[in-house]
C-alpha cells in the first residue's frame, strides 16, 4: 500500500467500523496514525453518528493512543446544526433522535418542538416508538420539511448492528408518500464540503477509508475522492460482490494501509 502513502496528502477516515468497533480498537489502527504523522500527512475523521460530539470523539481517540485535534473530527450532527442555523433559524424542529443530539441542537439555538412543526429531522434513535413515528407522520402530511442527520440503515456496535435512521426514513416515506428532502451526513455534498474545507486539500489529493458502501464509498466516488473499503465493519465480501458501488481498493482492515 505504499502507492497510497506516496500518492495522497489527505486521509479521510470513517470512525465506527473503521478505526474501532464499539469499545475495541481495530488491530493496527494506532500504528497507522503514527506512520501518517511521521510522513506529515493530513487526516480527518468523519462520523454519521449523532450520539457523540467532536470533543467526545477526540477523548475516545486519544484514549486509544491516536492523537488528534477536535477540529479534525467532523460529524453529521455538526453539519446539521450549521445548516439549520444558516437556513432555518426561526423554524421549529421535531427530532427523532436521542437526548444528546436534541440537547446539542438546543444549546446551539435550534428550537425543538412537538407542535406547530416546521421540520422533521430524523437521526439514530434507540428510543424510537410508535408515538414518535405518528407525530412525524402527521407533521409531514401537514407539509413540514423532511430532513435527516444521516441515512444509514444500521449502526455498528461491538458484535452486532442496530437499526439506524435509514429504517425510520423508509417507514415515514412509505406512510406519507413523501421523500427525504435533505441528508446532512455521508454521502451528502454538505458534509463533503466541510471535509475538504477542514483538510484544506482538493478532492484528488485525498483518499477516504471507510466500511460502508452506500455512505463512505459512494460519497468518495461522487466527489472525485479515491476510496478504500475496509472489511472490518458492516461490509463483507459477499455484500461487496452484490453491490453496484465499487471502491478503488479493498483491505481487510486499516492496518493494511501502511503495509508493503
Amino acid at each position: 500500500m505504499n502507492e497510497i502513502l506516496n500518492k495522497f496528502e489527505g486521509f479521510i477516515f470513517d470512525l465506527d467500523g473503521t478505526i474501532y468497533r464499539g469499545s475495541k480498537l481495530i488491530d493496527g489502527a494506532k500504528e497507522v496514525f503514527q506512520v501518517l504523522n511521521d510522513l506529515n500527512k493530513k487526516f480527518v475523521f468523519v462520523s454519521n453518528r449523532t450520539t457523540s460530539t467532536p470533543e467526545k470523539y477526540q477523548e475516545v481517540l486519544n484514549a486509544f493512543g491516536i492523537t488528534c485535534k477536535e477540529e479534525q473530527i467532523i460529524t453529521s450532527a455538526e453539519v446539521t446544526k450549521n445548516y439549520l442555523i444558516q437556513n432555518h433559524p426561526e423554524e421549529k424542529v421535531f427530532v427523532i433522535g436521542e437526548k444528546i443530539f436534541i440537547d446539542y441542537l438546543k444549546v446551539n439555538g435550534i428550537e425543538i418542538a412537538n407542535h406547530q412543526i416546521d421540520i422533521v429531522l430524523v437521526s439514530l434513535d434507540r428510543t424510537l416508538n410508535f408515538q414518535k413515528i405518528l407525530k412525524a407522520q402527521k407533521a409531514l402530511q401537514n407539509g413540514s420539511r423532511f430532513f435527516a442527520a444521516n441515512i444509514d440503515n444500521t449502526c455498528p456496535v461491538e458484535d452486532t448492528e442496530i437499526l439506524d435512521a435509514g429504517f425510520t426514513i423508509a417507514a415515514l416515506e412509505n406512510l406519507t408518500n413523501r421523500r427525504l428532502e435533505k441528508n446532512f451526513g455521508k454521502p451528502s455534498k454538505l458534509i463533503v464540503n466541510e471535509i475538504l474545507k477542514r483538510i484544506d486539500l482538493p478532492a484528488d489529493k485525498c483518499i477516504l477509508i471507510g466500511d460502508r458502501l452506500e455512505t463512505d464509498i459512494l460519497m468518495a466516488k461522487q466527489n472525485g475522492i479515491t476510496s478504500v473499503l475496509v472489511l472490518s465493519g458492516v461490509t463483507n465480501e459477499n455484500l461487496l460482490w452484490k453491490s453496484h458501488i465499487k471502491p478503488d481498493f479493498v483491505l481487510k482492515n486499516i492496518s493494511e494501509l501502511t503495509k508493503d
